[in-house]
């Protein structure tokens, strides 16, 4: 149980808290129209950019450590994805590093175009590794199963990490920035609350079930994902911001909490490593608390300008 919430609560903490940093980036051109405007957009990821993408790694050592059959079985299932996705994830950081390192204009819409494609193909490459666990560990007899519920566990993560990263900037944004990134907030809303609720459906309908447990908790787990849009939209209308954000954030971490009960993985770790981690992870939210509450408010002109 220890080592299960250990691997889904670093896997839920990087698909909300770098899902935020993937969305903020995948509408960065939208959000920002001038070269100024885009600059204060990645002011507003600096401080969270290394603060989110550590929770993957911390995830990616809890499934080596401790669940090395599910890593391998993984790795041989679905192992174009799992390299898509640390190319998009190398990717997307050498943009938000590089872009500013010239002045040209040829050399920082090239790079912006980088971390915006980057930041899309990251949530895909996530949310379709995702799906693929859920099908084809076991493999599913059917061929659409194998398909359809993957393709729209990429689509769910994409939606889900728009409205992530756009709520994000409307936090820590003001003015015509704020406004623009509402606007596509509550664009994306409806999408992300039906691919969510699709998914749910697509499982039920094609995956068989081994009980029903399996068969009814983790498509109502994802559906209560796509219920917190309910919450989201209203909130987001009256600007009540970090109530919107917090509804998101639930749309994002019920997922792999549904996965989890799913595919119900079996931990066989050795005994020591459980010893660290578990003195490691006051360590990580100690550290996260703190950078949320350092840079709680929004960007100004006294901001340090991180890229």
């Amino acid at each position: 149980m220890i080592w299960t919430v250990l691997l889904v609560g670093s896997l839920a903490g990087w698909a909300v808290l770098d899902g935020m940093n993937q969305g903020l980036g995948a509408t960065l051109r939208q959000v920002g129209r001038t070269p100024g405007e885009r600059r204060t957009v990645l002011t507003a990821l600096g401080p969270f950019l290394l603060a989110g993408e550590v929770w993957l790694v911390a995830g990616a050592g809890v499934l080596l450590a401790g669940f090395p059959e599910l890593e391998k079985d993984l790795w041989y299932v679905a192992y174009p994805l799992v390299i898509t996705l640390l190319v998009t994830w190398v990717l997307r950081d050498a943009g938000v590093w590089l872009r500013s390192r010239r002045p040209g204009v040829a050399w920082r819409n090239g790079w912006e175009r980088v971390i915006v494609a980057a930041s899309v193909g990251l949530p895909l490459s996530a949310g379709g590794l995702l799906g693929a666990a859920l099908v084809w560990l076991p493999p599913q007899p059917s061929l659409t199963a194998r398909v359809v519920v993957p393709v729209l566990t990429a689509l769910s993560a994409v939606a889900v990490t728009r409205v992530l990263g756009t709520t994000f900037v409307a936090v820590r944004t003001s003015a015509v920035l704020r406004e623009r990134a509402l606007r596509l907030a509550g664009r994306a809303l409806p999408w992300s609350a039906g691919l969510l609720a699709a998914s749910a459906v697509a499982y039920v309908v094609l995956v068989p079930a081994d009980g029903p447990l399996t068969a009814v908790l983790p498509p109502l787990v994802v559906l209560a994902g796509s219920g917190s849009a309910l919450v989201a939209r209203p909130a987001l209308a009256d600007c009540r911001l970090h109530r919107a954000l917090g509804a998101v954030v639930v749309g994002g971490v019920l997922p792999v909490v549904a996965a989890a009960i799913a595919l119900a993985p079996a931990a066989s770790p050795a005994p020591t490593l459980e010893l660290v981690l578990l003195a490691c992870v006051p360590v990580l939210l100690a550290a996260q608390a703190w950078v949320w509450w350092t840079f709680r408010h929004p960007v100004s002109s006294r901001d340090a300008v991180f890229y």
